[in-house]
């Protein structure tokens, strides 16, 4: 029995040849997504979030197998420009944010499709804000944006191109602003948000 159990998973394997296969794959793409941004606050101060559909991206991504193995391995990164904010009781912030994200991939193939898992980080620069009551940023207000992303999706492949479907979760680790800026005594930590949904179109190289 054990025999025809060791049988049966050799076979897949090899009719499963393709994530085991010693390729690599370039690719360029450009995704447009949707966001749901919010802010983290300690103490939690309960801010709405906000949906914007101004989020565009320009990636490459690089596909590579492990010790020439194992096929499910990649890398992207790009430029990305977004709109983001938050409500509080008196009305709505928004503000525009640059990203450079550097994020592992991890595509598990079949058919003509892929599963995506995705993990990785960003650096970015806030530079521009629009409050409700038309202000922007102060000197209190941090520019720098770090934090970490994670999520999946689905890949569609019709070669030469690529369509990616995904949801990734973005969670910043610098303040949006210094935790005295209200108050000298009780600080605000604010750590942005947001959950994308986006839609990209890739091309082999």
């Amino acid at each position: 029995m054990s025999k025809r159990i060791i049988i049966v998973f050799i076979l897949a394997l090899l009719s499963n040849a393709d994530l085991f296969a010693q390729t690599k794959q370039h690719m360029l793409g450009v995704r447009a997504g949707y966001n749901i941004s919010g802010l983290d606050t300690r103490p939690d101060l309960e801010y709405k979030s906000v949906t914007t559909n101004e989020n565009f991206s320009i990636l490459y991504t690089y596909y590579h197998n492990l010790w020439g193995t194992i096929d499910i391995f990649g890398i992207q990164t790009g430029i990305s420009s977004s709109k983001q904010g938050y409500k509080t009781p008196d009305g709505e912030n928004l503000y525009e944010v640059v990203t450079i994200p550097v994020v592992s991939q991890f595509h598990f193939d079949f058919w003509k499709m892929r599963i995506l898992l995705n993990a990785g980080c960003f650096g970015g620069y806030r530079q521009k804000r629009v409050n409700y009551d038309g202000s922007g940023f102060d000197e209190f207000d941090n520019k720098v944006d770090l934090g970490f992303i994670a999520g999946g999706g689905l890949a569609f492949i019709a070669k030469p191109f690529e369509l990616h479907v995904e949801g990734n979760y973005h969670y910043s680790l610098t303040y949006l602003h210094d935790p005295k800026k209200y108050s000298p005594t009780d600080y605000l930590f604010t750590y942005p948000k947001q959950l994308v949904f986006s839609v990209a179109l890739h091309i082999h190289l």
